[in-house]
């Protein structure tokens, strides 16, 4: 393995989280297909007695683990779709760990929330955020994609572990530049941590991140979506937008107590949960007539 490009202070990393997360490894890849994969393959290996385990681990070991990967090369995100990433100019990660909480429904929007708020903290009441959340994955900057979230569980023992994977955009990938592959280059629709944070590197926006998405979750086990709710809201993009979700057209009226989609159609409020659905900006006429009808529950 080629040793990392840039200095993840790994240590230092190792001490902020290991008092939140007993137990935790920190790995740096200089390469990866799937930070998400390595460690799902991983923990599904371990499961199984005796077998060899991947980049060294031991059998049974079902400790936390953060995995960072200075270039992921075949990134996935909600349905099946490529996150591409680059060297120096992207932040790709996943964290594993052991989760039980009560409820699943709305941890995606809870982290979300969790790292916009360590990427932007201390706003004023009147401040409007740059950092906004696209339900159910994504985090946008300046109305463009800044980044996404991609969550996984697989069955371990008696328990269950959580694969929390996160991409990010530090700065424009350059074609010919910072990216072996000239399709990676992009220039509009995709923004980038450093139109927010120019000095930010992806080893500092990790360290930014972590600790506050350990937080997150280990809050997210104890009481789930509902202390998260308000502080989605602030930052909800779609929130009174109309919005195409799969077939349903209607305008955004946030979230619910479980993280579900409210949309404001003619025949009602509908709710949308998450799973394989894509979700678009899409203002119409109809939209427009929905925006009319009184709200109510439906």
């Amino acid at each position: 393995m080629n040793p990392a490009y840039q200095n993840w202070n790994a240590e230092k990393l190792y001490e902020a989280l290991l008092p939140l997360l007993p137990g935790i490894s920190i790995e740096v890849l200089a390469r990866a297909e799937s930070t998400n994969s390595a460690l799902l393959d991983r923990i599904k290996s371990d499961a199984r007695s005796g077998e060899p385990q991947p980049y060294g681990r031991r059998a049974h070991d079902m400790q936390p683990c953060l995995l960072v990967a200075e270039h992921q090369t075949h990134g996935r995100g909600r349905l099946g779709r490529a996150w591409l990433s680059a060297p120096g100019s992207s932040l790709t990660f996943s964290l594993a760990l052991n989760l039980a909480p009560a409820d699943w429904s709305g941890l995606s929007l809870a982290v979300g929330c969790a790292i916009a708020e360590a990427l932007e903290p201390s706003l004023g009441l009147k401040q409007a955020p740059r950092l906004t959340l696209k339900w159910p994955n994504d985090i946008w900057l300046d109305g463009r994609k800044l980044g996404g979230i991609l969550i996984e569980t697989v069955t371990a023992g008696a328990g269950r572990m959580a694969v929390i994977g996160v991409g990010l955009n530090i700065k424009e990938l350059n074609a010919g530049k910072d990216s072996e592959d000239s399709s990676l280059q992009f220039n509009t629709g995709f923004a980038a941590l450093n139109e927010l944070r120019p000095d930010c590197t992806a080893p500092a926006a990790l360290a930014l991140i972590a600790p506050a998405l350990v937080q997150c979750l280990l809050d997210f086990e104890q009481n789930g979506f509902g202390p998260w709710a308000s502080r989605y809201a602030r930052r909800d993009l779609t929130l009174g937008q109309g919005v195409t979700a799969g077939q349903v057209e209607g305008v955004s009226r946030g979230v619910g107590t479980q993280g579900e989609l409210l949309l404001q159609t003619p025949q009602g409020v509908v709710a949308i949960n998450g799973g394989e659905v894509s979700l678009r900006l899409t203002p119409s006429p109809d939209v427009c007539a929905a925006q009319q009808q009184p709200q109510q529950q439906g």
